[in-house]
Formats: C-alpha cells, structure tokens, sequence
C-alpha cells in the first residue's frame, strides 16, 4: 500500500502517464476539489427524494398559495421528485410535469460542475 506523502512510490517509472503521477501527488485532494454548488445540488435533491411524497406540508411557503393565485408553477415539483426517487414516474408526472426535466437538468449540470475540476 502506498503512503500518500506526496511522494511517488518507486514502482512508477518516469514514463507513467502524467494523469497517474499528478494523481497520486495529489492524494486525495482531489476530493476537495469538487465545487461547493455541486454538493449543494445533490444535497438538495437526495433531501427532496428522501421526503413522504403523501405527507402533508409541514409548512407552506409558497408565495402564489398566499396570494390567493389558483396556479403556482412550482407547487408539486418535490413531490415529483419524491415520486420519482420511489420509481413512481406516472405519479411523478401526475405531481409536476416538470419533475423528471427538472432532475435530469440538475444532474447534468452537476456532471459538468464536476468534470470542470
């Protein structure tokens, strides 16, 4: 097993990749490197799929629901998000039409985060 010292451990010749040398002197500060927003991102959807699609809010915080508005573009998105998360796509659909873009475009926007690094 290698010691992540920074050093390079003797078995890697001078014609190793590059990729592999500046790797292994890195050690794992490659992991430090993955952009905040990204980690926000992933937490924001994992806290949305892991939510009881049937359970009543605890707390209503829409703006258009206080207005009195009778559509709100946004209202049902976590629950199709939570639909989704269970495998549920019908009912993921029937929640927000939305929910399944939504998640497919935050996860490739947290791939491109990710591969930017």
């Amino acid at each position: 097993m290698y010691k992540l010292t920074g050093e390079l451990p003797r078995r890697i010749s001078a014609a190793a990749p590059r990729r592999v040398v500046r790797a292994l002197q890195r050690g794992w500060t490659g992991l430090r490197a993955v952009p905040t927003e990204a980690i926000v991102w992933i937490a924001g959807l994992l806290a949305m799929a892991s939510a009881d699609p049937t359970a009543p809010p605890l707390i209503d915080l829409c703006v258009f629901d206080a207005l009195g508005a009778a559509f709100c573009p946004g209202c049902g998105l976590g629950h199709a998000i939570a639909w989704l998360a269970r495998g549920e796509v019908v009912a993921s659909f029937q929640a927000h039409p939305l929910g399944i873009p939504a998640v497919a475009v935050l996860l490739h926007h947290v791939v491109r985060l990710t591969r930017r690094t």
